[in-house]
């Protein structure tokens, strides 16, 4: 009659509810597609335009982007075939860097890059969706949000329906770049382009730092390449598919990218583009007049539609890989046993962007969120070399092409981006070091918790 024996019941014994492979290489690169190809491609021409007034060497500056990226994905591959768990980025610094580090990436990547980015799609989308459906300012913001609400359920729901969200919007913002690479081949061959200036510019030291400014916009707008390795868990044969994914994802997408601003500089001269934040519309309006640019507004509202539910959906499986290793977040590190997602984890990511919607502008959000998160991106990168070094006894399926100088480039290069942006946008590169320093006080809470 004692108190020392205890049953446990057969509820006990059931299983833990884990993620599902659902996912196959299609589907992993057209959500790494999905989640570079955004808004900024539709948006960012006039915000560059205005730091660099040269039309080669913005294109330029987007072959460089496209570049440096390859440089990272060729990294993050073989990362991503030696560790092809749930978590992406946030596994591999933990791997290689240890938990606090771990911790201190995931804190910048959710509440700082990743919420911030679901804000600006949510946001980008209800402003061409009324270009549709006339509303007012007031209702924008109401939209975006409702945007954001709405497609966490649909990813809470399962990963099959956020697959074949992801799917078919990702066919029709890959249509939308098309029409716009069609429209100024069809202005050049017609005698319609504008004569551009190609002229290379004398390269001063201001010229540098002006690109160096307008190289958040590009990078930002190639930001994405890494969503694969997020859902890992839920890819068939990850360590080949999620790799293929990503490399695949980052050439595709470069190719479209210049070509597409090569049609935005044909049409509109450099000295207005500055003054022409749709620029997409702009163009579709001159080349087939209103019906253009009602269908150029469909498909962007489409494209920010389609990133936004793929940010969402990798968004919940960083949170889900922190709340596993991380007592702080431990709650969000559990699966829904009905639908195999990680519910929790998603819905406290649409909360946080939800607030950024009504409190922060494009801008602000892009500069602080683009320079706290480069600073991981050039940490996992160098990770590799850490980890050729340290471990060189690990199996690794795939290994980076052109290593050594492939990590070190992309390493340098971020190094400098964030040094120019923090004497060129002080205050909101400060305001992303100092959110980011927010983590270190949560860490220490978080082991006194275990």
């Amino acid at each position: 009659m004692g108190g020392g024996n205890s049953v446990t019941s057969p509820a006990s014994h059931a299983p833990r509810p884990i993620l599902i492979r659902s996912l196959g290489l299609y589907d992993a690169t057209m959500l790494v597609v999905g989640c570079i190809v955004g808004v900024g491609i539709f948006r960012t021409a006039s915000s560059i335009a205005g730091h660099l007034q040269s039309p080669i060497l913005i294109l330029a500056l987007w072959v460089f982007g496209g570049l440096l990226s390859l440089c990272g994905a060729l990294c993050y591959a073989e990362l991503a075939a030696m560790f092809p768990a749930s978590g992406g980025d946030y596994v591999y610094t933990t791997k290689i860097y240890g938990r606090f580090w771990g911790f201190l990436f995931g804190w910048t990547k959710l509440f700082i890059e990743r919420t911030g980015t679901i804000a600006i799609l949510g946001f980008v989308f209800a402003e061409y969706f009324r270009r549709v459906l006339p509303y007012g300012d007031a209702t924008l913001h109401w939209v975006a949000a409702g945007s954001i609400v709405l497609l966490t359920f649909v990813n809470v729901a399962g990963v099959r329906w956020g697959k074949y969200v992801q799917n078919v919007f990702t066919t029709l913002k890959i249509l939308a770049l098309l029409c716009l690479i069609i429209a100024g081949a069809r202005a050049l061959l017609g005698h319609h382009a504008i004569a551009a200036d190609w002229a290379i510019p004398p390269l001063s030291l201001r010229t540098l730092q002006s690109a160096g400014v307008a190289l958040v916009f590009v990078l930002w707008t190639y930001g994405g390449w890494t969503e694969a390795a997020y859902v890992a868990e839920e890819v068939r044969d990850p360590i080949r598919s999620v790799p293929r994914a990503i490399i695949g994802g980052v050439i595709l997408t470069t190719i479209l990218y210049l070509f597409v601003n090569w049609s935005y500089l044909v049409f509109v001269p450099i000295d207005q583009l500055s003054k022409t934040p749709l620029v997409a519309s702009r163009v579709m309006y001159d080349a087939w007049g209103n019906a253009g640019a009602t269908f150029i507004a469909w498909m962007i509202a489409c494209s920010a539609f389609g990133a936004l539910n793929g940010y969402i959906l990798t968004g919940g499986r960083i949170l889900y890989a922190i709340g596993k290793d991380h007592a702080l977040f431990a709650r969000l590190g559990q699966i829904d046993p009905t639908h195999h997602t990680p519910a929790l984890a998603l819905w406290v990511n649409a909360a946080i962007a939800v607030v950024l919607v009504f409190t922060k502008t494009f801008d602000q959000i892009m500069t602080y969120s683009t320079v706290a998160i480069s600073i991981f991106f050039a940490m996992v990168v160098f990770g590799v070399i850490v980890l050729r070094r340290r471990h060189p006894e690990l199996a690794r399926p795939y290994k980076t092409f052109g290593y050594p100088v492939t990590p070190i480039l992309f390493c340098v290069t971020m190094i400098g981006f964030i040094a120019n942006l923090w004497i060129e946008a002080p205050k909101d590169t400060a305001f992303g070091f100092v959110w980011m320093a927010v983590g270190v006080p949560l860490y220490w809470w978080s082991q006194r918790l275990r």
